[in-house]
């Protein structure tokens, strides 16, 4: 299946390479300049990723990106030129799956972009192996579903609205069944070993999930820091 991509940076001679580059390699891109040609873009057009410049002329792409995550979970990996770790973190936060700091190599794009869309196939299929072959998990009032892959209230059905990271991060946690998973582990299982990311990128998907699952009447310690190690879920798991 060839993938179809939304490059968002008005820097037309790179998009006009990241374009040509991008179709090289199988995929079908599409490149736009503005915020307001971005959402244009998505309501006329599918897409499986959105490539997305922090710096347009006239919206912050985090602003971008967090109306964005109001209306999709479309994967989105940022491109920045501001090497600041405070936007990286807000961006993930947001609800960014990746970034990629500028001046960068395509073929690391690449990669990330690869990385994602595998992530993505595997949340919406449910297939990963994992340590724990359970297609239903149930913690506190939640019901964790690898086939469907969603996350729901127990109490009442309403399914959460995570991004493919964050439900990945919720899996792995889950099969774990209360065990403490370092932070190495969280990243192989997550991202995989063909990207390189930050512990931070994990601190702030967890402090994203952690806000879902509150909002969603969770315990607020169901995901506990273990200081120094990693994270483990609190809760017992069916």
């Amino acid at each position: 299946m060839q993938h179809s991509i939304l490059i968002v940076d008005d820097d037309q001679q790179l998009t006009s390479f990241l374009g040509r580059f991008f179709a090289k390699h199988g995929y079908q891109a599409t490149t736009v300049g503005t915020a307001a040609q971005t959402f244009a873009a998505l309501e006329n057009g599918a897409f499986d990723l959105v490539i997305l410049d922090l710096i347009l002329p006239d919206e912050d792409g985090l602003e971008v990106a967090k109306t964005l995550r109001k209306t999709t979970g479309i994967p989105i990996i940022m491109l920045t030129a501001r090497d600041d770790i405070y936007d990286r973190i807000v961006g993930l936060e947001l609800g960014a799956d990746d970034y990629v700091t500028k001046p960068y190599e395509p073929r690391e794009l690449l990669a990330r972009v690869r990385t994602v869309l595998r992530r993505t196939a595997k949340h919406e299929t449910g297939e990963t192996p994992e340590r724990n072959s359970q297609r239903v998990m149930c913690f506190d009032d939640f019901e964790l579903d690898t086939l469907k892959a969603s996350v729901s209230r127990r109490s009442d059905g309403q399914v959460l609205d995570l991004t493919s990271t964050e439900f990945a991060l919720l899996r792995v946690l889950s099969e774990a069944g209360g065990d403490v998973l370092r932070r190495e582990e969280i990243l192989d299982a997550v991202y995989g070993n063909a990207i390189t990311i930050t512990d931070r990128a994990i601190d702030a998907h967890v402090a994203r999930l952690r806000k879902k699952l509150s909002a969603a009447d969770a315990r607020s310690d169901i995901i506990r820091t273990i200081h120094g190690v990693g994270y483990k879920l609190t809760a017992q798991v069916e």
